[in-house]
């Protein structure tokens, strides 16, 4: 790396350093300061270790706001599903076909509804499975309960039209099909965050759709800031203090090694 011009100035502080993090997960840092138009790929004027050390730290505190918002937002959208469920198809919409797009939607969801129940160790699908049957599933108020981030997602996905269009109206989004393009970011944001992953300067696969009556995303759709603006607004729109975006700016003045435009600001 020194030969690359990778400014070290104290070498034996580096190479613990970068053995305690392991150069494999911050190999894609390093990569984000070398000039690619070159031979040998050498490293942009000026950098040294300790800049790609304090991008990696930024990018840990980066994914801890984004942790907690993501966290915040799937507690409301798993409640916000319950909610319409239960209120048109009564506690138990799993057994009515009608909640759902269609027979085979139904089947997919009652299917995966079940594994997970038949999965859980919470000691209210102990209590459930102990005390009743019929019917077999818990309520739905229960059941969300057991659900990931993912499996809500999925279970959305095989819902009614109407069912999923009242979810996506309780986040201020009127269109079903930009809800679940923001659905599906927000859920890759998550496991991006769960699975320690990079953000910093990440373009994402799952891309935000506009919300034109709002203008959201105004950001790079395959930049972070373009889904923290489309969580901020969802959250917002049940009643909470939409605060992802400013703690991300706010960051950002704190790590001059990170250059704003990376993340779509």
């Amino acid at each position: 790396m020194r030969a690359r011009g990778l400014h070290i100035p104290q070498p034996n502080v580096a190479a613990k350093k970068i053995d305690s993090i392991g150069y494999e997960r911050l190999r894609i840092y390093f990569l984000s300061r070398r000039d690619h138009t070159l031979a040998h790929r050498p490293f942009l004027h000026g950098t040294s270790y300790r800049d790609i050390l304090r991008i990696y730290e930024f990018d840990e505190k980066l994914r801890a706001i984004c942790f907690d918002a993501i966290g915040k937002y799937e507690l409301l959208f798993r409640n916000a599903m319950s909610e319409e469920l239960s209120q048109r198809f009564g506690g138990h919409p799993y057994e009515n076909v009608a909640a759902f797009k269609n027979a085979k939607a139904h089947a997919q969801a009652y299917q995966m509804l079940l594994s997970t129940y038949d999965k859980s160790k919470d000691q209210r699908a102990k209590h459930y499975r102990a005390k009743y049957n019929p019917p077999l599933l818990p309520p739905i108020w229960t059941m969300k309960e057991f659900l990931t981030f993912g499996a809500a997602g999925r279970l959305f996905k095989c819902l009614d039209g109407t069912t999923r269009g009242g979810v996506a109206r309780g986040f201020g989004v009127p269109s079903t099909a930009v809800f679940q393009s923001w659905q599906d970011a927000f859920v890759d944001l998550r496991n991006i965050c769960a699975h320690h992953d990079r953000l910093f300067n990440r373009s994402f696969q799952k891309q935000p759709q506009t919300l034109n009556s709002a203008s959201i995303p105004s950001a790079n759709p395959t930049k972070l800031k373009a889904i923290i603006e489309c969580l901020d607004h969802c959250l917002k729109s049940k009643g909470k203090k939409p605060a992802t975006n400013p703690k991300v700016a706010k960051l950002l003045s704190r790590y001059s090694e990170v250059t704003p435009t990376e993340l779509g600001y």
